[in-house]
């Protein structure tokens, strides 16, 4: 292993939010990419099988993780002695409780006969296999990188993002090249994607200096006791997410959950850029040094104008854009995704104010806001699904989505004194701050300018000026 070193040092803000919102435009284009692929090759009806498989695995990784991918980003940004045992305790936790869920999903599929199957049915044994053997890799993949993001390996986290939907792709393709693609293909290509990822956090944590195999029991137990009181409200924000797939197979069929799942992903790249400065956000609310109130009303109200920029092209634009990339075979996806968008906008504001609830150690009150939002969720799929289908499913999660964002800004307000216009409307000096950081880099791509993308004259950086500037009346 190498020499120990220093817990990393923070980059800009605007550093940050930058390589992870190209990052994740970057994951954009191969999940769209890929997706369009499966979708193509596979039709609706297997489209949606597939979409199942994955989502069992990744949904049940969820409370297998207990809450640790949390805890222990907090930990590793203590020191590197706790960040090695937190990374321990996460492979072993991985193999160990991931291992058990393989074996306990298999039991209780039982070929097609057990509970699992009711919960899940238009599914083969095969291809239930195929989600239960990748939970040991899910638990350790969900825990795993909140490690690098607790060492501020902002450019590592993304980059893993990225190369889990990059290796899949490519190895969709290179076989569809030389032979054909089928479900199997595809359900192989995400377990091999997922084994490629985990073996990178691996080697990367071992770089970094942060990468142990001795676990601790006493951080284990601190680190289960942070996830049990954020690992409902996990479960609650997944579920509000995914819930409405599984409905729509129980209820309207597998073909339908096959079609939403191409309106749920193109609604979702919306949250690339919130999500982007969710993380940065977490990274430094875990931070008692930093502002972090501050620095989340600046990321917030910048990435809602952004995220409403971006959703009226896409409302516009968007059944067109379904059908010429999809095929007329999905166009209900086109229509459906006019009734998310509102939801996924609003939403956007729990992407970066959720992390600063978290981070400032109130994973409670996130969980009371999440769980409502999931009641809320559920109500409204059992109500519409049945007599809109996918439409109501989409108008159900637009609906629940905007119960969370209100409930997740008032919670926002009451911890961090922050006010809601300063919150949510963007000031001219943000736009300002967004311009010169453009500029910057533009100029660096074409030569003109050296050193950090966000050097400003002065030695600022962008986000800098924006948090260092009073507003009308403040005092220091």
């Amino acid at each position: 292993m190498p020499a120990a070193t220093p817990p990393a040092r923070s980059g800009t803000l605007l550093h940050d939010a930058l390589v992870t919102i190209v990052s994740r435009f970057v994951l954009a284009v191969l999940i769209l990419g890929s997706d369009v692929l499966i979708a193509r090759v596979l039709g609706p009806t297997a489209k949606g099988r597939f979409q199942l498989v994955l989502l069992y695995s990744q949904l049940a990784a969820v409370p297998l993780s207990w809450g640790m991918d949390s805890a222990l980003a907090v930990v590793a940004g203590r020191d590197l002695g706790a960040a090695r045992r937190g990374m321990a305790n996460a492979i072993w936790w991985g193999l160990l409780v991931g291992g058990a869920a393989t074996t306990v999903s298999l039991v209780l599929y039982d070929g097609g006969r057990g509970p699992l199957a009711s919960l899940i049915p238009n599914l083969s044994l095969r291809q239930f296999v195929f989600g239960a053997i990748a939970l040991p890799g899910e638990v350790f993949f969900a825990v795993g990188l909140f490690g690098l993001l607790g060492r501020r390996r902002i450019v590592s986290y993304n980059v893993i993002r990225i190369l889990r939907r990059g290796v899949m792709a490519a190895i969709v393709i290179a076989v569809g090249i030389a032979w054909t693609i089928d479900l199997d293909v595809a359900l192989i290509a995400n377990v091999a994607a997922l084994g490629v990822t985990v073996v990178l956090i691996v080697w990367v944590s071992w770089r970094d200096g942060h990468l142990g195999w001795r676990p601790s029991a006493e951080l284990l137990k601190e680190q289960l006791q942070f996830g049990s009181r954020a690992i409902v409200g996990s479960i609650a924000e997944r579920l509000q997410f995914r819930l409405d797939s599984f409905l729509l197979n129980g209820l309207v069929g597998v073909r339908a959950t096959g079609i939403y799942s191409v309106t749920s992903g193109i609604a979702e790249t919306l949250w690339y850029i919130p999500n982007s400065l969710g993380t940065v956000m977490f990274s430094r609310a875990v931070d008692p040094k930093a502002d972090a109130a501050h620095v989340a009303s600046v990321l917030t109200r910048t990435t809602v104008a952004v995220t409403l920029a971006l959703a009226v092209p896409a409302w516009v634009l968007g059944p067109r854009f379904v059908r010429l990339l999809y095929g007329s075979g999905f166009t209900d996806a086109g229509v459906a995704l006019r009734w998310i968008i509102p939801g996924i906008v609003a939403y956007s504001v729990v992407a970066v104010l959720s992390r600063y609830v978290v981070g400032r150690g109130r994973p409670g009150l996130g969980t009371l806001v999440l769980v409502a939002g999931l009641g809320a969720n559920l109500v409204a799929n059992l109500v519409l699904i049945p007599r809109l289908g996918i439409i109501g499913a989409a108008m159900s999660s637009s609906l629940s989505y905007t119960v969370t964002a209100a409930l997740t800004l008032t919670a926002f307000v009451r911890i961090s004194g922050q006010g809601v216009r300063e919150t949510l409307i963007i000031k001219p000096r943000d736009l300002a701050a967004m311009l010169r950081v453009v500029r910057v880099g533009v100029e660096r791509l074409r030569g003109m300018r050296r050193g950090p993308i966000l050097g400003l004259p002065g030695g600022e950086t962008a986000a800098e000026m924006v948090m260092d500037e009073l507003e009308p009346g403040e005092e220091r």
